[in-house]
């Protein structure tokens, strides 16, 4: 995979007091902390959610960076293959260093062992502690007051084990399926990733159970999006990441959507960069639904260290704006299938394709619960069929069917 190296993100206290203090939200009252207040203004028997925020950081397990969360399954310690249990180790989100390097690529099936969680030492020879880690709490303490005042869930999986390339895909198709019996299963063999790639560029694929290297080239019109069902209902939506329209990584799925790319859609719901949502948020030009793919910098990938603060300063941008009354906010983790970090959870093999490894979700609304730790099953098809009730968008028939709703999230 190709990354460009891009300039840290940053937002300047001074920067983010000036855009708070234009944006419409109703004061708030004192004594209440400043990084995360509620309105204790808004009407809950005539408001609904009317504008829904996925933000997508990347490559982080749920023990990563939430281990020793009170009143969540997040263990303080990892199971080897031997049986006994080690302590996970504290690293900054900074630490480049990546396991499972010298392994031929079935991370998963070493790791699950039949649902022990317990292969994750046997993924890099040289390195066989590697993957027991956890980000030092005092670098994701953003992520902390978010899931201790909102909602953490600790028992949501990525949809599948096939990786990044194919996970984005799932956040917002539900599927990768091409055929009957014949699905995406890996990444494209060549970058950039998508419409625009290489001709004779092929992609992975899972045909009737078996992995066939010689996929489809990666530009799909197979399987609908979510996109078809907001553009169908006339429901606003827009996708922000990185930080040029030209970023390979973290990778757009909708640069691998036909429709999307050669329609009106990659002209009017496409923006870059991510950050472009601030300046929406500020003038009252949010769509009803908006994806935010954080740049790189702040995306939580191995190495870079800027998500806690972009993440939080988002959630504060729109706690401050007129849209905040009506919002939900899911905050969720992709995941590269590579073991890069331990997790104890045992994901649910609910069909060949998965489900993949857990990965966190905060979900931080006025609606949501306070200070919640939700232990239902999620999966990537849990947010789109978030999405599709609040609007009734009907169904792409994809894994949202399966998959449990937000019900548990909300206050009754």
């Amino acid at each position: 995979m190709r990354m460009h190296e891009f300039n840290r993100y940053t937002l300047s206290l001074c920067a983010i007091a000036v855009m708070l203090a234009g944006c419409g939200g109703a004061a708030s009252p004192p004594g209440v902390p400043s990084e995360f207040r509620q309105s204790t203004a808004r009407d809950e028997a005539s408001r609904s959610i009317q504008n829904v925020i996925v933000v997508i950081q990347q490559n982080r397990s749920f023990d990563n960076l939430f281990s020793g969360f009170a009143g969540a399954d997040a263990p303080t310690k990892g199971l080897t293959s031997k049986g006994t249990y080690v302590p996970l180790r504290p690293i900054r989100l900074q630490t480049a260093r990546r396991c499972a390097a010298n392994h031929r690529g079935d991370y998963f099936e070493i790791v699950y062992d039949g649902g022990k969680m317990d292969g994750w030492n046997l993924l890099d020879g040289q390195h066989p502690l590697c993957p027991y880690t956890h980000v030092a709490r005092a670098q994701v303490h953003p992520y902390w007051d978010l899931a201790q005042q909102y909602v953490l869930a600790d028992k949501t999986f990525a949809s599948t084990k096939y990786g990044d390339f194919v996970n984005s895909l799932y956040l917002v198709a539900g599927t990768t399926r091409v055929k009957r019996n014949v699905y995406l299963a890996g990444q494209p063999n060549n970058t950039p990733w998508g419409c625009d790639a290489p001709a004779g560029t092929w992609t992975p694929v899972l045909k009737h159970g078996r992995f066939d290297l010689r996929g489809p080239f990666p530009c799909f019109d197979q399987f609908p999006t979510i996109a078809d069902l907001l553009d169908k209902a006339n429901v606003s939506w827009r996708f922000y990441y990185g930080e040029a329209r030209e970023d390979e990584f973290p990778f757009n799925p909708y640069t691998a959507i036909e429709d999307v790319v050669d329609g009106p859609d990659w002209a009017h719901d496409m923006s870059a960069p991510a950050t472009n949502i601030l300046d929406d948020l500020t003038h009252g030009n949010l769509a009803s639904v908006s994806w935010v793919l954080s740049p790189l910098a702040d995306s939580d990938n191995p190495g870079y260290g800027g998500g806690p603060k972009w993440v939080s300063a988002l959630v504060r941008a729109v706690q401050k704006s007129a849209y905040w009354q009506h919002s939900a906010i899911v905050v969720v983790w992709d995941d590269p299938g590579a073991g890069l970090f331990y997790d104890n959870a045992a994901p649910p093999q609910l069909d060949e394709m998965g489900l993949g490894f857990r990965v966190p979700m905060i979900v931080v609304s006025p609606y949501a619960k306070r200070g919640y730790v939700s232990h239902v099953q999620y999966e990537f098809g849990s947010i789109l069929k978030f999405i599709e009730e609040n609007w009734k968008l009907g169904s792409l028939g994809s894994t949202d069917r399966r998959a449990n709703g937000f019900t548990d999230i909300f206050k009754r």
